[in-house]
């Protein structure tokens, strides 16, 4: 069951009761033809007591009436929050706050990095979810009932997948390692910098593979350590990209980038491992 929410008054009122929640489960459904062109078609909500669809195509302009997904009070939690976070920009004009995301969770808890949804509620809570409105047109309008259903399920199990996870961070000391990566993620998908170019290396290709090596035997050993995915923690093109900073730049400038869970893990080995370079 869920509340369809489709003019601007109706939306005034649900900010006003939405304020008032610690947590809510959060999704959206939209179109994107290219890293610009992004369209939000639908916003899914869930308070833990009602789901509600927020049809954004016919609220258009939400201004201050969407002021719970910008709170610092209010933790906003997704799945795979990248595109969710763009969707929203680009209908709100607005950058999010206080996220907390449960495929990143997962990986911290040593899980699949890009785990799905549907087959993470069905892992942790045994529950299978249709996924037959996968690819549907979220912008033409009416939406079917199949959709609506669809998107409702979206964020049905958001709240029990976040209240879950959330202990087991909190026990493993890993919750404010989450919050450093999502800071750090909200700040580059708004970042001015558009540079992409890949770092050369100026060791000989022997050199750094040795060096690539090494580095990742840390990567390794600490993500078993500490029950972490390792490509969570440093994929094979962030190493590389790393390891040539620190070659080219010193580890001190290369390691200022990084989130300071991760910093702090490699900091002694990479140390020993860069001596002489």
């Amino acid at each position: 069951m869920f509340t369809y929410i489709d003019s601007i008054q109706d939306l005034d009122f649900l900010n006003k009761e939405l304020l008032q929640k610690n947590f809510l489960g959060v999704d959206t459904e939209f179109r994107r033809t290219s890293k610009e062109n992004m369209k939000l078609g639908l916003l899914q909500v869930n308070d833990d007591e009602e789901i509600y669809l927020i049809d954004t195509i016919l609220i258009q302009e939400p201004r201050e009436h969407c002021s719970f997904l910008f709170s610092e009070s209010v933790t906003k939690i997704f799945h795979s929050c990248k595109e969710d976070i763009d969707a929203i920009h680009s209908w709100s004009g607005g950058i999010l706050v206080n996220l907390f995301d449960t495929q990143l969770a997962e990986a911290f808890l040593g899980g699949n990095y890009s785990i799905g949804y549907q087959q993470l509620v069905e892992q942790r809570l045994g529950v299978s979810l249709d996924k037959n409105e996968t690819r549907s047109n979220w912008i033409r309008r009416p939406l079917s009932d199949s959709q609506l259903n669809y998107a409702a399920t979206d964020v049905e199990f958001l709240v029990y997948l976040f209240l879950e996870q959330r202990e087991i961070l909190k026990d493993s000391k890993k919750l404010e390692w989450l919050n450093e990566e999502l800071r750090l993620l909200i700040s580059k998908a708004f970042c001015a910098s558009s540079n992409t170019e890949t770092l050369k290396s100026k060791l000989d290709k022997s050199e750094e593979n040795l060096l690539l090596n090494k580095f990742n035997e840390i990567v390794i050993n600490i993500s078993n350590k500490e029950n972490i995915n390792p490509t969570l923690f440093f994929s094979k093109k962030n190493q590389r990209d790393f390891i040539r900073a620190c070659v080219n730049e010193g580890h001190k400038e290369a390691s200022s980038n990084l989130s300071k869970w991760r910093k702090d893990l490699i900091h002694d080995p990479l140390k020993n491992i860069l001596e002489g370079y």
